[in-house]
């Protein structure tokens, strides 16, 4: 089975040209059976006996008119005799006496001692003629001086001209195999453009169903070829369109939740203080200074992930110690580490170098250390380590946490993603942290990938390009 649509569209066109070749051979090949037997039974004659009675009535008249003056009456006299038709030519091949039915022809002297005579065609551009081969009879005059030859001709009755019109038969035959194999590429044609075009009017309606909103909208895939492929593309345009607009309407619901609440926060504080429900003291001040925060962060983080999805995050590649960028991420966690009961660590490596943005490596660290410290519970640990991996180094975050269920781990990098619901912006962060981590992963040619077990904790890799030796 053809499966290729180019290949089906040559396919197409040989079957057409074959169908065009095959139908003039057959209609050319029984035309030339047809037409030339029809010639030779009709056109080429063959006579018996020398006209000798013929060849009499003509002498006489040459010896009465002492010429051939007026010799065409003597031939339709021999004609009527003989029934036949009479021509006489001279000894330089010239004729000097004709019947009626040989008057509008050109005679002239054939191949092996015949005549070839021509006739005017319709239209005049095509001359018709017949070969005749028949026995003679020789003329002489008194003296016995040869004067010419005389043939009779037995002729077909009616008009010879039709019968003769070889070239039209010829033209009518081919006329009628060019239309039918005209007929059959047409039939090959229409059904060709058919298979082709279906599937396309189908694209083109989906196309304009989903320019008036129709995100649902979706077209058969069912053959294996490019018109298949292009189907299958559209779907999955389709899907990543509808994917986009679910995740730019959460994007909307979650930004305007995350900002609600410290909105919230800060507008019933602000509210109590105007109407004198609470002492604008310092306890007050700083919760306002804390909401204040909170949607600077959620703002800058927003700005970033914008910014790195959109690739026009400006970055600072350089060769940065994988070593020294853990040392420091794990020294700026260590006070709140402490605090909440869980040991933070670097583990020993062999020295590696990567290439990266200094500030922006230190900032997916940071968001890894902090989302391994919100999972993570007093008494657990928090291990940071780095090795090279062929062209690359690979950071890893590992913690003794609850870990995250299989479910949840494809959707980790989603923004505003809590893999456990009851965690509040309080308990669970902005839900932006590993986002940002995998967005700016990819602005530096990286990426970032999870693992995890329930119970037994999780660990996110890190992978960025490794520096040049």
């Amino acid at each position: 089975m053809i499966r290729s649509l180019r290949a089906r569209l040559i396919a197409a066109t040989a079957a057409v040209l074959g169908a065009v070749l095959t139908a003039l051979l057959l209609f050319s090949s029984r035309m030339t059976r047809v037409e030339v037997r029809r010639f030779e039974d009709v056109v080429v004659m063959r006579g018996r006996a020398a006209p000798a009675a013929s060849a009499r009535i003509l002498e006489a008249h040459y010896r009465q008119a002492g010429g051939w003056r007026d010799a065409d009456a003597a031939a339709r006299r021999a004609a009527e005799l003989s029934g036949r038709e009479v021509v006489a030519l001279d000894p330089a091949g010239r004729v000097v006496a004709r019947s009626r039915a040989l008057e509008r022809t050109r005679v002239e002297p054939g191949p092996d001692g015949g005549l070839r005579i021509e006739w005017p065609g319709k239209p005049p551009r095509i001359r018709q003629f017949v070969l005749v081969r028949v026995p003679f009879a020789a003329l002489s005059d008194p003296q016995g001086r040869p004067i010419g030859r005389v043939y009779e001709l037995a002729l077909p009755s009616g008009a010879v001209a039709p019968n003769l019109d070889l070239s039209g038969s010829i033209n009518r035959w081919l006329a009628g195999g060019i239309a039918a194999a005209g007929i059959v590429a047409l039939l090959v044609i229409a059904a060709t453009s058919r298979r082709i075009l279906g599937p396309i009017e189908k694209l083109t309606a989906a196309a304009r169903s989903m320019e008036l909103g129709d995100r649902g909208v979706r077209v058969p895939a069912g053959a294996d070829d490019e018109l298949g492929e292009l189907a299958r593309s559209f779907n999955s345009m389709a899907d990543a369109i509808a994917g986009a607009e679910a995740l730019r309407r959460n994007l909307v619901t979650d930004v305007a939740h995350e900002l609600r609440t410290p909105l919230t926060n800060i507008r019933a504080q602000l509210e109590a203080l105007q109407d004198g429900l609470l002492p604008p003291d310092s306890a007050v001040i700083d919760s306002l200074h804390d909401d204040a925060l909170l949607l600077e962060r959620l703002v800058d983080d927003l700005q970033d992930l914008a910014l790195a999805e959109a690739g026009q995050l400006a970055l600072r590649l350089e060769s940065v110690d994988a070593g020294e960028a853990l040392e420091r991420a794990a020294a700026a966690a260590r006070t709140r580490a402490a605090e909440a009961g869980v040991a933070i660590e670097v583990l020993p490596g062999a020295g590696a170098a990567a290439t990266a943005d200094r500030e922006r490596l230190a900032q997916m660290l940071a968001n890894l250390v902090t989302n391994s410290l919100a999972h993570t519970s007093a008494g657990g640990r928090i291990a940071l380590s780095a090795a090279r991996s062929g062209a690359s180094v690979e950071f890893s975050v590992s913690d003794t946490g609850g870990g995250i269920p299989a479910e949840h781990l494809p959707h980790v990098f989603e923004r505003f993603y809590r893999s456990d619901p009851s965690r509040s912006r309080t308990t669970g962060g902005s839900g932006l942290g590993l986002a940002i981590v995998k967005h700016l992963a990819l602005a530096q040619s990286g990426s970032a990938r999870v693992e995890s077990e329930v119970g037994r904790g999780t660990v996110v890799f890190l992978t960025l390009p490794a520096a040049p030796s």
